[in-house]
């Protein structure tokens, strides 16, 4: 069983192209997903809001999750393992004209942050870290004490 990264994605494209994005993401619904004959590996959409303006650009701002990590979902890793179903992101983006992509994601289970971006200039970038500590994180031990061995012997 895998470790969900929740994501959030900002897609700049052009209108023509918004349900072909939206299409490439699983929905979590057993008979669509298994007729799609092309999608993001492992990315489950939960909401998409889209604004449009006059210039025929609209802005999608996703909600998903991904099975591990956006980077082995969507640029290397289940890619190459589909035999080009499941495609990757940057083949996306160049696809469907897409003008910048902010993508972000946290896995709590690995303790791992990553960004992703995309512009037609500057192409696809891709970084993670580890998460810094939150303090909801910490907890009390039922044997921890107020010295460690250590300290009480030393």
């Amino acid at each position: 069983m895998p470790n969900w990264a929740i994501s959030e994605m900002s897609v700049v494209l052009p209108t023509e192209n918004v349900q072909k994005l939206q299409d490439l993401f699983l929905t979590g619904n057993g008979d669509k997903d298994t007729e799609k004959n092309r999608y993001f590996a492992r990315c489950f959409m939960h909401s998409c809001d889209i604004e449009s303006n006059e210039h025929g650009l609209s802005r999608l701002h996703i909600q998903f999750d991904a099975a591990w990590s956006i980077y082995s979902c969507m640029i290397s890793g289940y890619p190459e393992e589909s035999n080009g179903v499941c495609p990757t992101l940057e083949s996306v983006c160049k696809e469907l004209n897409v003008k910048r992509l902010i993508a972000y994601s946290e896995e709590t289970g690995m303790c791992f942050e990553e960004n992703i971006s995309y512009t037609r200039e500057n192409g696809l970038t891709s970084e993670s870290r580890e998460l810094y500590e939150k303090p909801y994180n910490d907890c009390l031990d039922e044997d921890e004490t107020l010295f460690d061995d250590e300290e009480v012997m030393g």
